[in-house]
């Protein structure tokens, strides 16, 4: 089981009241099954896959991802975590707007270098930039660890612009890109992009280290109709490979590629209602 989400609940307090935007809910999910949430806006989706993320705490249950439980990991483990084993694709548009969209989906790959799976190249980066001639990225020099102080993330000095360090990251960020129709603007800033075509960055950043598990909050919020078929082809092949696809969506279109289709409502989960 990769997902395990047992008698989850959150409550909020309103004008002195409170009440539960997840209510007591209960999901498995095998890795390959894709499922679709849906539900209409209030009713906690965002809340829901917040608290599977480890974004937002849980007032009660727990959330079991690759045999590891949330609620136990402390401020690194769970960076790691969502690094390394989970794809978030947000509703809102987080790209750095300092960085290109080529560096931006990059960038996760750049985290926990000290990782010895290799996985977000899909092999030993090191060794295929020492063939190429490219020196690898180095860490900036961070200070010792201070116990007071929280988990950060040191700066990373890139010895080349991205165009010049053909390396297996840019390869496989160039390869995302592509399969989601926009390697032509790899070189663009986010300012200088759609709201569909950020959308479409945001998604290839999210697979970049190959997530077990992706979640994805709206993916085809903001994207036209031929968009939306890209995305959706790309979501339903991961699946079929292996990957674990958990979607909330408002999208009648995108409902057909999931193996199933649950409904949120009033922060209770069952199963849509056959029409």
């Amino acid at each position: 089981m990769l997902l395990e989400i047992k008698d989850l609940t959150r409550e909020f307090i309103r004008r002195g009241v409170p009440f539960a935007a997840v209510d007591h809910v209960n999901l498995s999910m095998d890795a390959g099954e894709f499922i679709a949430i849906v539900g209409r806006s209030g009713n906690g989706k965002s809340t829901l896959l917040n608290m599977v993320s480890g974004l937002l705490r849980p007032t009660s249950g727990a959330v079991t991802i690759d045999g590891q439980s949330v609620a136990d990991l402390d401020d690194k483990a769970l960076s790691r975590l969502r690094n390394r084993t989970i794809g978030f694709v947000t509703q809102s548009q987080t790209l750095l707007p300092n960085l290109t969209a080529l560096d931006n989906v990059i960038l996760p790959a750049l985290f926990f270098p000290d990782d010895s799976d290799g996985q977000a190249a899909g092999g030993p980066v090191e060794s295929e930039n020492e063939n190429a001639g490219v020196k690898s990225a180095e860490p900036a020099e961070t200070p010792a660890d201070d116990p007071d102080m929280p988990d950060v993330i040191a700066p990373v000095r890139v010895s080349e612009p991205t165009a010049a360090r053909p390396d297996a990251l840019s390869t496989r960020a160039h390869a995302l890109l592509a399969d989601l129709q926009v390697d032509d603007l790899a070189d663009s800033y986010p300012k200088e992009l759609s709201g569909g075509e950020m959308r479409r960055v945001s998604i290839a950043r999210a697979l970049m280290n190959r997530p077990k598990l992706l979640i994805a909050d709206e993916p085809t919020g903001d994207l036209d109709a031929e968009s939306t078929l890209i995305v959706m082809r790309l979501l339903r092949s991961l699946a079929d490979h292996g990957t674990a696809v958990l979607m909330v969506t408002h999208d009648a279109d995108a409902l057909p590629y999931a193996d199933r289709v649950l409904t949120l409502d009033a922060g209770r989960l069952a199963d849509r209602p056959s029409r």
